[in-house]
């Protein structure tokens, strides 16, 4: 029974399918109004409410609630009925530990798959009592008092629309959402939840400018992650650059070794493609030159706005590599049939991304895979042992917590030649005061992108259909100690 203490059972029915369980009060209660226990009966009804299923089978309760008479002169009720609260809320069809499962269920599966598995347990309800169940939780919820808060945001959609999500750092927990990403609202939540002491955040104006607004007392710290992130990004970039040079490099030095042999049907179509791409990157140059933006470009010859950025990124003609697994095969091919043509096996693109993260990895954290994989790039892109050196070194200040090598560290690398590492280490020092708290504190974002990450699936598995309360009362932490 939900209260054995308040309850007394007269009898039990049972059927295939389901039990009836007839229980009445055992106490006689007090006036709601007045708190006086001078009563006297009057009447009595019956109310039936759904309990957690026993043996697979559902369990119906049948209470006989009495009616009562306050016999308190001055009190303005005359009649009543008893409360049994730790049984069933007023006017509820169901017990309160059975709405605490169906939302409990919810708040893991969501609507129609906690629907499906509640009728599967013997417990059958709706989709909407499921979801209802959910919100219910969060509705009186308040925001506990936070210290150290990370902030950052999560896509709606990405490029398009985001929100914020807030985490005590102390606690691990996630104490809000917030449908926008906005530097108001941000302020607005510091400014009605005073006592914020330290934020962490991404390196983005944003936050800092909203921190500021809201709790000018409060000291912010740039995230670690956000720091290796950016530096990873910036490091891929010039790597990009560098493979470009290269390419180009080896093309040339072909064309020149072999003016005049023979094309095949697929080199000659490949050469006809190179040319009308070529013509295509000399006007997107000759178009910037002129001072057009890089959407109005795309526009005007039908590229993408990314395509633009990069040819007018790229320090001269950017050679299409050929995918390196199709090469190797087919110069594998070649060299069975005519021996001699080793010379070009070798690789001619490499991934940007995989090749930043195994640049900015320490060395004793790469697998002999990765050290094979990395020791072919630095062969063919020479230049990358120097980049390979300047983001090791940074990663190295993140660790050491020594703040003497940081300037010293941004000044190499703005005379080291490659720019988009440099323009990182100008970024840097527009946010030196949190940059350098994030060297020497121990707070980072690690825990909220991985709340960041859960929401992402949730928001999957309930794919765009819900709105925001939902999403909401999926994200927040389930509270054992909330009404329901």
């Amino acid at each position: 029974m939900p209260s054995p203490e308040l309850l007394e059972v007269e009898g039990i029915d049972e059927t295939e399918s389901q039990v009836m369980v007839r229980v009445r009060g055992k106490r006689t209660p007090g006036c709601p109004a007045c708190a006086g226990l001078s009563v006297s009966y009057h009447s009595r009804y019956l109310r039936s409410v759904r309990d957690l299923p026993w043996q697979g089978r559902s369990v119906q309760i049948e209470l006989q609630i009495r009616r009562f008479r306050c016999l308190n002169a001055a009190c303005p009720r005359k009649i009543f009925a008893e409360r049994l609260p730790a049984v069933a809320l007023p006017r509820a069809r169901e017990t309160a530990r059975r709405g605490e499962i169906i939302g409990a269920v919810g708040y893991a599966l969501g609507g129609l798959p906690g629907a499906r598995l509640l009728k599967r347990l013997g417990m059958p309800s709706s989709h909407d009592t499921v979801l209802r169940r959910l919100k219910a939780r969060v509705g009186g919820r308040g925001v506990p008092p936070v210290r150290v808060l990370g902030v950052d945001d999560w896509a709606w959609r990405k490029q398009s629309s985001y929100g914020t999500m807030l985490l005590d750092l102390e606690q691990r927990r996630v104490i809000d959402l917030l449908p926008v990403r906005s530097a108001a609202s941000f302020a607005e939540w510091l400014q009605a939840h005073p006592g914020v002491e330290v934020i962490t955040r991404d390196r983005a104006g944003l936050y800092a400018d909203g921190g500021r607004r809201g709790a000018p007392a409060a000291v912010q710290v740039t995230d670690r992650y956000h720091l290796v992130f950016n530096l990873s990004e910036a490091v891929a970039r010039d790597i990009n650059k560098l493979q470009a040079a290269s390419r180009a490099g080896r093309a040339r030095q072909a064309a020149a070794k072999e003016p005049n042999q023979k094309l095949t049907l697929i080199e000659a179509r490949r050469k006809r493609c190179r040319g009308a791409r070529y013509q295509r990157w000399l006007a997107v140059v000759e178009l910037g030159r002129q001072g057009y933006s890089q959407r109005a470009i795309g526009e005007r010859l039908g590229l993408a706005q990314n395509t633009v950025a990069s040819w007018l990124q790229a320090p001269g003609f950017p050679e299409r590599g050929m995918r390196s697994d199709r090469r190797r095969d087919e110069e594998a091919k070649r060299e069975r049939a005519e021996p001699g043509l080793l010379g070009t096996l070798s690789r001619t693109r490499y991934s940007a991304g995989w090749m930043a993260a195994l640049l900015t990895k320490f060395p004793r954290t790469l697998t002999a895979m990765q050290n094979r994989h990395l020791e072919d790039f630095l062969q063919f892109c020479p230049k990358a042992r120097q980049l390979r050196g300047l983001a090791l070194r940074f990663r190295g200040l993140l660790r050491g917590n020594s703040l003497a090598r940081l300037a010293e560290w941004m000044e190499k690398v703005k005379a080291s030649g490659f720019p988009f590492l440099a323009q990182f280490a100008r970024t840097l020092g527009r946010d030196r005061d949190a940059v350098q708290l994030a060297i020497t504190t121990p707070w980072s974002n690690g825990a909220l992108e991985g709340h960041i990450n859960r929401l992402k699936v949730i928001k999957r598995q309930m794919y765009g259909r819900a709105g925001f309360e939902l999403l909401k009362a999926r994200v927040l932490p389930w509270d054992e100690s909330m009404p329901q």
